[in-house]
C-alpha cells in the first residue's frame, strides 16, 4: 500500500475534510468568486435603463443582452466542468475567473449594441465555469452534516455581490456612466484568484484522479465523466435535476434581470433609490441563504427546496401587486429571503447525487443545462412588459418555479446518502489496494 492509499484508506466519513483550514480557505475563495459572479450579472441589470438610452434598444433587445450571456454562460459551464474533473477544481476556478474579469472590463469599450452583445456571450462563458467547480470544490472539502450550510455560505456571496454592485452603480454611473460601471469590475476579481491560489487541490479528488490514471477495468473513473453523467445508472437523475434547475434558474435569471428596470421604470425610482431598495432586498438574501442551508442538513434537501420555492411563488405575486413604495421597501427582504435563498442547496445536492469522478461535471452540465432555458427568460419577460407592462412579465416567474417543483417532486433525498461523498474515497482506495 502506498502512503497515499494508505492516509486514504485510514479516513473515516467524518474526517474527510477535517482541516478546518483548507475548508474554510476553500469556502472563502468559492464565496469570493460567486460574489464577483454575481456583480457582473447585477451590473448588467442596473445598466440596463443607461444602454437602452445609449444604443436606442428596444425592451426584448436589453433581454437579449442577457440572453446571450446565459448562452455562454452554458458552453463555459459544460467545458469547465468537465476540465475540473480531470486537472482539478482550483486550476479551472482560476481560468474562469480571470476569463470574465478581462471580458467585463471589455463590455465597457463597446460601440455598438452589436459590439455589446458579442462581448456579453465571452463574459458568460467565464461566469458559467465558476459555480459548478465551485460546488463541487466545497463539496468535497466539507463533511456530510454541514455540506449545505457550507454551499449556502458560499451563495451568500451572490447578495453581497448584488449589494457591490448596487453600491458601485450608485457612485460610479452618475459621473462616468454604464461604461465606468463594467471597468470597476475587472479590479476585484483579481483578489479572488490570490484567495484561490492558497487552496489546494480536494484529497478525494486526487484519489479518483489515480484511479482514473491507472484505468483499472471496472473502476467507473476510467470512464469519459460526461458518459457517467448519461449512463443507466445516473442518467433519470441528470434529466430530473436539470429540470429542477432550468425552472428554479427561468425564474431566477428573468425577475434578476428586470428588478432593477422594474423599479426603475415601473416605480419611478431615481438611481439612488434603485440601488438603495435593491440593497435592502439582498439583506433579505444574504439571511436566507443561512437559513435554507440550515434546514437542508437538518430536516433535508427536499424539503428546504419545497419550502423555499412555494415561499418564491407566493412572494413574487404579492411583490409585483404592490404600489405603495414603502410597502415595496420593507417587504423586498421577505422576497429576497425565499427567492433567492434556496439557491444555496444547489451545490449540496447535486454533489451529493454524483460520484467524484464526475462531480464537477454534474454540477457544470446540470446547472448550465438549466441556463440552457433561463436564457429565454429575460426575452420573455421583456416581451410580456412590452405588451402587458414589467409587472405582469415577472409575475410569469411563477410559471417557472411550478416546473422546477415538478422535477424536485421525482428526486431522491440525499442528505443521508450524501455519506458516500467522502466515504466511496475510502471504498475505492481499499479496493485498489485488495
Amino acid at each position: 500500500m502506498t502512503p497515499t492509499t494508505e492516509s486514504a484508506a485510514s479516513k473515516t466519513t467524518a474526517e474527510y475534510g477535517s482541516d478546518k483550514k483548507k475548508q474554510w480557505l476553500s469556502l472563502g475563495g468559492a464565496m469570493a468568486g460567486w460574489m464577483l459572479d454575481a456583480m457582473d450579472w447585477m451590473m448588467l441589470a442596473l445598466a440596463l435603463p443607461l444602454i437602452k438610452t445609449t444604443f436606442n434598444c428596444t425592451l426584448p433587445q436589453l433581454g437579449l443582452l442577457a440572453t446571450v450571456t446565459l448562452a455562454g454562460a452554458f458552453f463555459g459551464g459544460v467545458m469547465s466542468g468537465i476540465l475540473a474533473d480531470y486537472f482539478g477544481r482550483v486550476k479551472l476556478l482560476m481560468v474562469t475567473m480571470i476569463w470574465y474579469a478581462m471580458f467585463t472590463g471589455a463590455c465597457g469599450l463597446a460601440q455598438s449594441y452589436e459590439q455589446l452583445m458579442i462581448l456579453r456571450f465571452l463574459t458568460g462563458i467565464g461566469l458559467g465555469g465558476e459555480w459548478g467547480v465551485g460546488a463541487a470544490l466545497v463539496s468535497e472539502y466539507w463533511p456530510d452534516k454541514h455540506r449545505a450550510k457550507a454551499t449556502c455560505l458560499v451563495h451568500s456571496g451572490w447578495p453581497l455581490g448584488f449589494g457591490l454592485a448596487a453600491v458601485a452603480f450608485m457612485t460610479i454611473t452618475p459621473k462616468y456612466g454604464w461604461r465606468g460601471l463594467f471597468f470597476v469590475g475587472v479590479i476585484p476579481a483579481f483578489i479572488a484568484i490570490l484567495i484561490r491560489l492558497a487552496v489546494p487541490e480536494p484529497e478525494v479528488w486526487r484519489e479518483a484522479r489515480k484511479l482514473r490514471s491507472e484505468g483499472k477495468p471496472g473502476e467507473a473513473a476510467a470512464k469519459f465523466p460526461l458518459a457517467t453523467l448519461f449512463s443507466k445508472e445516473y442518467r433519470r437523475l441528470t434529466l430530473l435535476a436539470i429540470l429542477l434547475a432550468a425552472g428554479a434558474l427561468m425564474a431566477y435569471q428573468g425577475a434578476a434581470t428586470w428588478l432593477p428596470t422594474f423599479l426603475a421604470k415601473t416605480k419611478g425610482l431615481n438611481v439612488a433609490r434603485t440601488g438603495g431598495f435593491l440593497i435592502i432586498l439582498n439583506l433579505g438574501a444574504f439571511l436566507g441563504y443561512q437559513f435554507f442551508g440550515w434546514l437542508a442538513d437538518l430536516k433535508g434537501r427536499r424539503v428546504a427546496f419545497t419550502t423555499g420555492m412555494v415561499g418564491a411563488i407566493i412572494a413574487t405575486l404579492i411583490y409585483v401587486s404592490i404600489d405603495n413604495l414603502q410597502a415595496l421597501l420593507w417587504f423586498g427582504p421577505v422576497f429576497g429571503f425565499v427567492t433567492y435563498g434556496f439557491f444555496g442547496i444547489f451545490g449540496a445536492f447535486i454533489s451529493e447525487l454524483f460520484p467524484t469522478e464526475a462531480r464537477a461535471t454534474a454540477t457544470s452540465v446540470i446547472f448550465n443545462c438549466g441556463r440552457a432555458p433561463a436564457m429565454l427568460a429575460p426575452y420573455i419577460i421583456g416581451v410580456v412588459a412590452q405588451t402587458k407592462g414589467l409587472g405582469a412579465g415577472l409575475a410569469t416567474t411563477v410559471i417557472y418555479d411550478m416546473l422546477a417543483l415538478v422535477g424536485l417532486f421525482f428526486l431522491p433525498e440525499t442528505v443521508k446518502a450524501g455519506i458516500r461523498l467522502h466515504a466511496e474515497a475510502k471504498a475505492k482506495a481499499k479496493a485498489a489496494h485488495d
